[in-house]
C-alpha cells in the first residue's frame, strides 16, 4: 500500500508507527535514516506533523539540494520506500494508523 503524496492526504495529518523494534542493518544513510529514527521508539505512533518536527530537529532540511523541497512530501516518499521493503528494510516495517 502506497501512501499518497497529495496535498489533500497530507492535510489529514496521518499517523505512522514502526511494526517492530529492529533497526535495519543496511539502511541508506541520510534522509532515510533520519525518517526511520524519527519513528522510534517502537511502538509509538507519530502524526506526519510530529515527524516533520522530529526530522527538523535532526537537520533533515540541511540534506535538501533544493531549499524549496516540501518536507512533508519528502518524508512521505521515504515512508513509502520503507513500506515497499526497499533498501534492505523488511516490507511493511511501518504501519499507517
Amino acid at each position: 500500500m502506497r501512501i499518497s503524496q497529495s496535498r489533500s492526504y497530507i492535510a489529514t495529518n496521518p499517523r505512522f508507527a514502526l511494526t517492530s523494534a529492529t533497526f535495519p542493518a543496511k539502511l541508506q544513510r541520510g534522509q532515510m535514516t533520519i525518517v526511520y529514527e524519527c519513528l522510534e521508539p517502537f511502538p509509538r505512533e507519530y502524526s506526519l506533523e510530529e515527524l516533520v518536527q522530529r526530522c527538523i530537529e535532526r537537520d533533515y532540511k540541511s540534506t535538501f539540494t533544493n531549499p524549496n523541497t516540501d518536507i512533508r512530501k519528502s518524508i512521505v516518499y521515504h515512508l513509502n520506500r520503507l513500506l515497499e521493503g526497499t533498501l534492505h528494510v523488511r516490507p511493511n516495517s511501518i504501519r499507517i494508523v
